[in-house]
């Protein structure tokens, strides 16, 4: 970050770089669905969301044909100190987006699980690989 009351620095830090992930979760009668005791559909694109740089923000956005009601209600993480790494989740007022940024220390992938709310509680997980800060 530049010392503003020192004419002379010359360090800065480099912005965060944001990921949007679109995710669309919709019902499936039959029952072939991949969340919610097969009554759901979740799909992420991208499903696996690489994180290169330090201080990433990672965005997911429900979109269309996403039914009204669904809606954001967390995440949780899974690695060995995933409380390290991400952040505490803001969800938007509508409960469509949900952002936390990732501090990208080291290298390892955190599986986490997202969490939706309807009339049920709809789990489903994807993956964000970390690279390190390269």
């Amino acid at each position: 970050m530049s010392d503003t009351n020192n004419p002379n620095s010359t360090s800065t830090v480099a912005a965060p770089s944001f990921h949007n992930i679109t995710v669309v979760v919709v019902p499936t009668p039959d029952g072939s669905g991949n969340a919610g005791g097969g009554k759901w559909k979740v799909t992420c694109s991208p499903y696996s969301c690489p994180v290169f740089t330090g201080d990433a923000i990672l965005n997911y956005q429900l979109v269309a044909p996403t039914p009204s009601g669904i809606v954001f209600a967390g995440y949780e993480a899974c690695a060995p100190l995933p409380g390290r790494e991400l952040s505490r989740p803001s969800i938007s007022v509508d409960g469509k987006m949900m952002t936390f940024s990732d501090r990208n220390s080291k290298g390892e992938t955190i599986l986490v699980t997202l969490r939706f709310k309807d009339i049920m509680e709809i789990l489903y997980d994807p993956e964000i690989p970390n690279d390190g800060i390269r």
